[in-house]
């Protein structure tokens, strides 16, 4: 199962060019792994930088909103999760 896991993440974070976003699919699917946190943390930030969201939510449109949540989410999973094992 870990070994799917890493596959999955090695493929996906391979796959996404740093200068283009995730879908929010696949930002669904992100296959988070603190084994990857630093790949993968520098890539969401990226992401996040880039698109540069509103820091007021009543500001964003309702599919940006979701989208900015679910990237602060997948990053906040990182600094809980990962800094607890």
């Amino acid at each position: 199962m870990k070994y799917a896991l890493l596959l999955s993440a090695l493929l996906l974070t391979a796959c996404v060019d740093e200068d283009k976003s995730l879908t929010y699919q696949q930002l669904r699917d992100y296959p988070v792994d603190c084994s990857l946190k630093d790949q993968q943390l520098h890539q969401l930030k990226t992401i996040q930088t880039r698109l540069n969201f509103n820091q007021d939510p009543d500001e964003l449109s309702e599919p940006d909103r979701v989208y900015n949540s679910r990237l602060k989410a997948t990053i906040w999973w990182y600094a809980y999760s990962c800094e607890q094992s």
